[in-house]
């Protein structure tokens, strides 16, 4: 209940600060409001998408259907039946977090994402900071995706009597046709890209749902002992919160649609919002259902079983057990095509600022879609995968935990500064510190922060152990490539003036 009020009080305060400053917010033009270079290429289409096309493709993108399949079984490995607290936590953190990304896109609007809006707290310097940490990061995004189609859609292939399915031949051959499917449906345009997501999402969630509902009632739940948090320790709590938090990275995607969503002030913060308060909830529902029957059959977690066929069994709808593993992979793929569009605005985004080759600024006449940068993406999401698959002995399924990890430590950066970023213009806007804003922005941060220092106090075996030393090499290579590219094209500029 204090963690409720506190956040009523927290969203009150934002959206009071929030209004008080329309005002004083630049629009230029009345179907965008953009400020300054936040849209990067007029090309786009600009003011297309209705409030419920871009909530709609933020739900599907964060696959409510695999969260329900995943997100309970990692929890019960690490906190047990405690787990509902950690995912409770993670739920208050991520709509924290939430509501400071809202603070800009309330005020905002461009085609970058974070990308976009951390300028106006802490100007140019952290545009290349968060390009250099969102740019690859949506790279291995987009791979972790790919690597997540290939699992779920071997394991039913397996189910059906394809041994070989898990190998690296067909897993490529999985990686390469979702890949492209996914590029071209999102080269061919946001609304098919939407339509697409959507319908497959519908499609994939009711079999997690029967299967969940059915657990429900198979008299297994024990809220007395959950609640109890009998098996609680202070350590298995942070655990269980990095767990739950990596399943909402990401998740102000569709903040790189604002310029072409109708109204974005307003449609822009509902579909952030939405993921860690609707979707957490929903994980956080799912969470209690689940846990005491996955605590219960560790056995079989341990032996490889997936937690679907687990949770299928013991509720008496075993019979969705292998078609769940196809409905997972449908849905991972309605996910890969919501980040190929987000990332490929915050690419036209970087490049438009100068810190990309400007070829990945073009935009296609026909379909209003930037296919170059979905390109630019694309082709390092599949080669990595690839070379993963056919250079280690490591099975498809841990190769998606190693690009899971080091996701969650490229979104590190990018939601450190957007909170702190948040608080600093809600309290340039009131013109006095606000101790609530302050100490949301504390804890936002910190659970953040917690996210990266967990990889490095609560070390995995190898190579899960070097991952958050591989996201800070890689951030640094990022960083000196972008710093080198703007002053090569300011020296040219210079030149070209004399």
């Amino acid at each position: 209940m204090v963690a409720k009020r506190l956040l009523e009080l927290f969203e009150r305060r934002i959206a009071l600060q929030v209004s008080s400053s329309e005002s004083q917010r630049e629009a230029v033009g009345p179907q965008t409001g953009r400020t300054g270079g936040d849209i990067a290429n007029p090309g786009l289409q600009l003011g297309h998408l209705t409030g419920r096309q871009v909530m709609g493709l933020s739900i599907a993108s964060f696959v409510p259907a695999v969260g329900l399949a995943q997100v309970p079984a990692y929890l019960a490995a690490y906190s047990g039946r405690s787990s509902w607290l950690a995912m409770a936590a993670s739920v208050v953190a991520f709509t924290l977090i939430g509501l400071f990304i809202t603070v800009f896109a309330r005020r905002f609007i461009g085609t970058g994402s974070l990308y976009s809006y951390i300028r106006h707290a802490f100007g140019s310097w952290s545009t290349l900071v968060i390009a250099a940490a969102m740019i690859p990061g949506y790279i291995v995004a987009i791979m972790s995706l790919i690597v997540g189609v290939g699992v779920f859609f071997g394991s039913f292939l397996v189910s059906v009597g394809v041994a070989n399915a898990a190998g690296p031949g067909i897993q490529l051959l999985i990686y390469v046709v979702a890949t492209l499917v996914a590029m071209t449906i999102a080269y061919r345009g946001i609304d098919l890209s939407v339509r697409s997501s959507v319908i497959l999402t519908v499609i994939s969630l009711p079999v997690m749902l029967v299967i969940t509902i059915a657990t429900a009632f198979s008299g297994n739940v024990d809220l007395a002992g959950q609640f109890s948090l009998n098996d609680f320790t202070l350590n298995s709590f942070l655990q269980g919160l990095a767990i739950g938090s990596a399943y909402f990275i990401g998740f102000e995607g569709s903040a790189a649609l604002g310029a072409e969503t109708k109204n974005p002030n307003r449609n822009i913060p509902r579909a952030i919002v939405v993921i860690p308060v609707g979707i957490g909830l929903f994980y956080l529902a799912g969470t209690v259902i689940q846990v005491p029957t996955l605590v219960s059959a560790a056995d079989k977690l341990a032996l490889g079983i997936s937690p679907n066929a687990v949770l299928a069994e013991a509720a008496g709808v075993g019979f969705l057990s292998n078609v769940s593993d196809l409905v997972l992979a449908v849905a991972i793929f309605a996910s890969l095509i919501g980040f190929f569009n987000y990332g490929s605005r915050v690419v036209v985004s970087a490049a438009s600022d100068g810190l990309l080759p400007s070829s990945l600024v073009k935009v296609n006449k026909l379909h209003k879609s930037p296919g170059a940068a979905i390109a630019f993406i694309g082709v390092p999401s599949l080669i990595g995968p690839a070379l993963l698959l056919w250079l280690t002995p490591a099975s498809p399924l841990e190769i998606n935990g190693y690009i899971a990890t080091l996701l969650v430590y490229f979104w590190v950066i990018p939601y450190f500064l957007i909170c702190i970023g948040g608080a600093i213009l809600l309290n340039r806007t009131k013109g006095s510190r606000s101790f609530i804003v302050n100490v949301g922005a504390a804890l936002a941060s910190a659970t953040v922060l917690w996210l990266y220092l967990n990889g490095i106090i609560n070390p995995g075996p190898a190579p899960l152990n070097a991952l958050p030393y591989v996201m800070i090499g890689t951030f640094v290579v990022f960083l000196i490539a972008l710093v080198v590219s703007i002053r090569s094209k300011e020296k040219k500029r210079v030149l070209a003036q004399r």
